[in-house]
């Protein structure tokens, strides 16, 4: 492989398909051939990996996996694979590695959080990628981007929760005060282009917090409806969703539209200091409101 190239993991996913388009010269590792530009398939072993990674000087790993209900899936996506592509780095290459600020838990140690809070991963999926990041940080020429919950027109969790707000059956959790910090996902892209060629170390990449209650004002007055009423006590949402992914997992049935993961994160108030990745990166999340709208009106086309 040619010595200046930059290889991408998780090309094919949503945040994936974003910075291969700010990207179109990176070179994707693929599982299966998907008919991506100058795509490489491989197993992903260690030894694979070392032939192709050869001269390689960026690697961008996006790959993981998000499945809540799976916590094998969890450990194999985000665990083993980050594992295995760390050690087939060539000398000299730099790597950059899309975390989450999942890793920070539920609650956050201090508010706004930043890269010196403490990290207390507190789910499956939190404390794979808090594993994930050891090992990364391990490699000399790092970067981890704790990202928060990415939104856009191709992330359909939250194209359902507009479809309740749409259809009336959305209701909020808790008072509803609670700030959320969504993240565009072009935004996010664009952080770890830049991330590409500079920065070190690990950022927080955020998105401007509203208030829950906030958000689905905004949205349901784009939709012509009327915001949330209704409310559920955030202790009893979560029990709910615990329930309904221990059912999913013993029947494979009725996969939950909210887990427990989406539970936490429209139901705790969290607010993150970006000020590092503003400096180094360059990085300007839009206003949120704006996202939304654009995303409502988006959706609002494909119905």
């Amino acid at each position: 492989m040619a010595g200046n190239k930059v290889f991408v993991t998780g090309a094919t996913g949503r945040l994936g398909r974003a910075v291969m388009a700010m990207l179109p010269d990176a070179i994707p590792l693929v599982r299966e051939p998907g008919g991506l530009k100058d795509e490489v398939v491989t197993d992903f072993s260690t030894d694979q990996l070392k032939i192709i990674l050869i001269g390689a000087k960026v690697v961008v790993h996006l790959a993981g996996s998000v499945d809540t209900t799976d916590k094998k899936a969890l450990h194999d996506s985000n665990v083993s694979l980050t594992w295995r592509l760390v050690d087939a780095l060539p000398k000299g290459c730099r790597i950059v590695f899309a975390s989450s600020v999942s890793v920070y838990g539920k609650k956050l140690a201090s508010m706004p959080a930043n890269e010196g809070t403490e990290a207390h991963p507190d789910s499956d999926y939190a404390r794979s990628k808090y594993q994930a990041e050891k090992i990364v940080e391990k490699w000399p020429d790092h970067v981890i981007l704790r990202v928060s919950t990415i939104y856009g027109p191709q992330f359909d969790d939250y194209a359902k929760v507009i479809d309740m707000i749409r259809k009336g059956r959305m209701r909020s959790i808790g008072k509803g005060t609670n700030r959320i910090p969504f993240v565009h996902v072009d935004d996010v892209a664009a952080a770890v282009v830049a991330a590409v060629g500079r920065g070190k170390g690990t950022y927080v990449i955020a998105g401007e917090p509203l208030a829950q209650k906030d958000i689905y004002r905004i949205a349901a007055q784009d939709l012509g409806v009327e915001p949330p009423k209704k409310s559920v006590q955030l202790p009893l949402a979560m029990f709910m969703a615990v329930a309904g992914e221990a059912i999913y997992k013993l029947t494979k049935k009725g996969k939950p539209v909210l887990t427990a993961e989406h539970v936490s994160i429209l139901g705790y108030d969290r607010v993150f200091d970006c000020s590092r990745a503003r400096s180094d990166l360059g990085f300007s999340p839009r206003p949120l409101a704006d996202g939304i709208r654009a995303m409502v009106a988006v959706l609002a086309k494909a119905k």
